[in-house]
């Protein structure tokens, strides 16, 4: 029966960490009789975070040092980093990981990362120092994942229903688009395409909200080449107005250490532009230390396959 849902409007990262606490507050061993299923999937959650499924919930703390759910059990500190629509940045998690480590809770413990994300896809975290989290602590879980473990065992609870019932429907969002001009695509089918189109690229590859003063576009950087002590590289920039797509551009890139260093570059940055109009693209001389120095605008789906293709 068709009836409201609670997380059409609770919709921020703060109510996901809700969620999830809620969540695994079943997997307590009070719980183990008197919610069976419920238990059953907290634990299913922790597995898949990279914890052994038998491992008892102690405590779960909500910006303990800044994280946004740290869970305790006697093996293990899980550090639970919920995103939505932003990404992780600033080194947050190694910074984190270093701070527990400090900590007498990290006594005998063992530190794990998971790293959720569910409004759109999730490649996974990269871990930029080894040294202090190795890799291999790192899990993360993608909408279709949480799916997954949401649909685990039947359950009647009408919160559990509901966020999986949300998670459903951003899915549905991204196939409502199959038969639509590009331009009526929404952001959970943008990422999806990207994602398809990416999963066998060989190359380094990335995909995330970039944020700038005129609302942010979603951003996919590849193909980087090394000229000298610059990189060139390729960059699709796709703009919302809402959730509809408004403006699609293909960029071509010059990644700098400084804007000094790319003002020493300006012959070749000419030089690259004087390739680029012939293919129909469009000079840029906004200099800093990430230069458009040539762009198009996208009509078809066609120009962003050929893009991808181009050497």
């Amino acid at each position: 029966m068709e009836q409201p849902n609670i997380f059409d409007y609770a919709t921020s990262e703060l109510s996901q960490d809700a969620f999830i606490c809620y969540l695994l507050e079943f997997g307590k061993e009070k719980y183990k009789d008197t919610f069976p299923n419920e238990y059953a999937i907290a634990h299913l959650f922790l597995e898949k975070s990279g914890l052994t499924l038998t491992e008892e919930i102690s405590e779960i703390k909500q910006q303990y040092h800044g994280i946004d759910i740290l869970v305790i059990t006697p093996n293990f500190l899980l550090i639970i980093e919920d995103k939505t629509n932003t990404s992780e940045h600033s080194d947050q998690i190694i910074r984190y990981v270093k701070t527990l480590k400090k900590d007498n809770l990290s006594k005998d413990r063992k530190i794990k990362v998971c790293y959720l994300k569910t409004s759109d896809y999730v490649r996974g975290y990269i871990s930029s120092n080894t040294t202090i989290l190795p890799q291999e602590d790192c899990t993360p879980i993608n909408r279709q994942k949480f799916m997954k473990i949401l649909s685990y065992k039947k359950t009647n609870n009408l919160i559990l229903q509901s966020f999986y019932l949300r998670l459903k429907s951003m899915n549905e969002l991204a196939k409502s688009c199959n038969t639509k001009d590009i331009f009526n695509w929404n952001k959970e089918k943008w990422f999806e395409y990207l994602l398809s189109q990416f999963t066998q690229y060989e190359k380094y590859y990335d995909i995330a909200w970039v944020n700038n003063p005129k609302g942010g576009f979603y951003g996919c950087w590849f193909d980087f080449q090394s000229i000298g002590k610059v990189d060139i590289y390729k960059q699709i920039e796709i703009y919302f107005s809402g959730n509809k797509t408004s403006d699609i551009k293909l960029c071509k890139k010059l990644l700098s250490s400084n804007r000094d260093e790319t003002i020493k570059n300006k012959e070749l940055i000419t030089k690259l532009q004087n390739q680029m109009r012939d293919k129909g693209y469009t000079p840029s001389n906004r200099t800093g230390k990430t230069t458009t120095y040539a762009y198009k605008r996208v009509t078809c789906l066609n120009d962003i396959l050929q893009f991808i293709q181009e050497k």
